[in-house]
């Protein structure tokens, strides 16, 4: 039977002109929630190194370290009658400390249950280190989660109280982490979103393949500007609004996502890219996992992970 991480439930820039008249050539944004803009130079916009030429299609991991991977698991919390414990959470940190330490990372002592300031803190904390001898940086995050229907906002639980996601990689970005600025920052996170189930539907196979082209545009420049969330990439465990599931057909109880994530890198990690084994995993958590349990509701239940990214480049971990 498999048992469910379950959430706790709360659960105009004006027009510069007339049609027919003078047309401005600033870039404006395309709404007016966020006021105008125009194309002069921010004089205090952050400097930060150069790691790779513009028109690379990889990023530069050949550095002299490989990076700082931080895990973060909770198995449980102080308010055990809204959030059950999580039994998994050891097993699942130990398989990702193996992992990311195989890929080459530092892997940060394992940091289990610590509060919200104390998260927060250490996150803050990692984000003034000095990267720039590093490749990139890792943090996975392993939880209950939610999502609040009424604010359209996704939350996360450290022992104490709940934490916005975005809270897990705002320290990080360009602007706040100039080490990193132009380097891969990769974020996974084992968590709820919801309290929804994918009942998945079958899929059978068509005669006729589909065939589809692309085209690939690599401008050269010698410096450039790169946005402040750029190079960053978020995969979660579910799609938004769902249930994360984690199973004990693994050998012990185990994150389904974690199961497989780890998996991927331990087989794949010294010879492909990163959205490669994404996608691979994306996949077999897709078509190889279904939940078995005595509840109805939760019995064969599909789970497919979600990922946001801002990464311009591969990511090649050779």
């Amino acid at each position: 039977m498999d048992s469910v991480d379950k959430a706790e439930k709360t659960n105009s820039a004006p027009e510069s002109s007339q049609r027919g008249g003078s047309q401005s050539l600033s870039d404006n944004p395309d709404s007016n929630k966020f006021g105008t803009t125009d194309d002069t130079i921010d004089s205090s916009r952050t400097v930060a190194e150069m790691p790779v030429d513009s028109s690379s299609n990889y990023y530069n991991m050949s550095h002299e370290k490989r990076g700082l991977a931080i895990v973060i698991s909770y198995s449980e919390f102080d308010d055990p009658n809204s959030l059950a414990p999580r039994k998994c959470a050891s097993h699942d940190a130990d398989l990702c400390k193996a992992s990311l330490e195989r890929l080459g990372y530092e892997v940060k002592p394992h940091l289990e249950n610590p509060k919200k300031d104390e998260l927060l803190n250490i996150l803050k904390a990692a984000s003034r280190y000095d990267h720039s001898d590093c490749d990139s940086l890792i943090v996975v995050f392993m939880s209950h989660g939610k999502h609040d229907e009424k604010t359209n906002k996704e939350y996360v639980f450290a022992r104490d109280r709940e934490v916005l996601t975005s809270q897990l990689w705002e320290n990080f970005t360009a602007e706040n982490c100039p080490t990193l600025a132009g380097k891969p920052k990769m974020f996974f996170i084992q968590a709820c979103r919801g309290d929804k189930t994918d009942g998945g539907v079958l899929v059978k196979k068509r005669k006729a393949a589909i065939v589809t082209d692309h085209v690939t545009i690599t401008p050269k420049t010698e410096e450039y500007s790169i946005p402040v969330y750029a190079d960053m990439l978020v995969m979660w465990a579910t799609y938004p609004g769902m249930f994360a599931f984690k199973s004990p057909r693994f050998g012990e109880e185990t994150s389904v996502f974690i199961h497989f994530l780890t998996k991927v890198l331990d087989e794949e990690g010294s010879r492909e890219d990163l959205a490669s084994m994404l996608l691979r995993v994306t996949r077999e958590v897709g078509i190889e996992y279904e939940s078995r349990s005595t509840s109805e509701d939760l019995h064969k239940k599909k789970q497919i992970p979600y990922t946001m990214s801002t990464l311009m480049r591969k990511v090649k971990f050779v």
